[in-house]
């Protein structure tokens, strides 16, 4: 980290401490460079308290509701702003407004919808015994959702995506659902497994990353677009796939892709030729357009 200089940050430092006054909680004292170092990884392990308190704070401002999260979150993402381009004060920023779930159980249905993220949101390893909502939620950092599992429904449509978006190694028991969502930063679905398929349909998507994921029934990405390479390499498709008139504007690989059912191209443009050797197709489909970059 960039040497920090609290004098002469002092209105951000303490509107920082204003925003989280956990942070006099830690045993870190007023060492908030040494803290943010902690949080971010820099240094480590963080101490059990400072990490307890973390968590604390973030399961209490989610209790106090919809309105008082995003209130917070705009707060820290104006003080951020007066971060400008000091490279330390903004890590100090980002690391105070790393949003901890990880690890959590949550056995009842949960509402996440239209939340405002203003950093990290770190859900790794959770679990969604019941329905989970994050409809229009916006997340500004890392948004962290690997080997978690869902076993109820899960629906992300309309949410966007500032930065990754790291879904590897997770299950969906029931449908993902992903429709008119924007994935700006990098899309993780390496490995995961869609038990019942998944919908993408009208979504946004840069660079995306599906080898070895599974999917258990359709799959529909209909009209998304990807601006940066996507890969599904040896993905399997348990029933039909569709990506009718989507956009690839990059390479895609489609390598060892298994399909059980019908894959449908219709529409669909690509940029370059895709990579289709050893792509197994079971079920026909429409692929008029596949070999035909625009």
């Amino acid at each position: 980290m960039t040497k920090f200089n609290p004098q002469r940050n002092s209105t951000v430092v303490a509107e920082l401490k204003l925003l989280n006054p956990w942070v006099d909680n830690t045993d870190y004292g007023d060492d908030i460079v040494q803290l943010a170092r902690a949080l971010l990884g820099d240094i480590g392990p963080i101490s059990e308290k400072a990490h307890f308190e973390q968590r604390l704070a973030t399961m209490g401002r989610f209790a106090a509701g919809r309105a008082a999260w995003n209130s917070w979150s705009q707060n820290m993402l104006e003080v951020r702003g007066l971060a400008g381009s000091d490279p330390a004060l903004v890590a100090v920023c980002d690391a105070l407004a790393i949003a901890n779930f990880s690890g959590t159980r949550f056995t009842e249905d949960v509402d996440f919808a239209a939340l405002v993220f203003p950093g990290r949101a770190d859900f790794c390893g959770s679990e969604f015994e019941a329905d989970c909502w994050f409809q229009g939620s916006t997340f500004y950092g890392s948004a962290v959702f690997r080997q978690v599992s869902f076993m109820g429904e899960a629906s992300f449509e309309r949410a966007t995506f500032y930065g990754l978006a790291d879904f590897a190694n997770s299950v969906f028991m029931q449908p993902g659902q992903f429709r008119q969502s924007q994935i700006l930063g990098q899309a993780m679905f390496e490995s995961i497994d869609f038990a019942r398929g998944a919908w993408f349909t009208d979504s946004k998507i840069n660079s995306a990353e599906f080898s070895d994921a599974r999917f258990g029934d359709s799959a529909a990405f209909t009209n998304c677009e990807f601006s940066g390479p996507a890969s599904f390499s040896r993905a399997m498709f348990q029933k039909t796939c569709g990506f009718e008139g989507a956009s690839f504007l990059e390479l895609v690989d489609m390598r060892e892709v298994d399909v059980n059912g019908a894959a449908w191209f219709g529409n669909a443009k690509f940029k370059t030729l895709p990579k289709l050797e050893d792509m197994y197709v079971a079920g026909g489909g429409d692929f008029r357009d596949i070999m035909a970059p625009a």
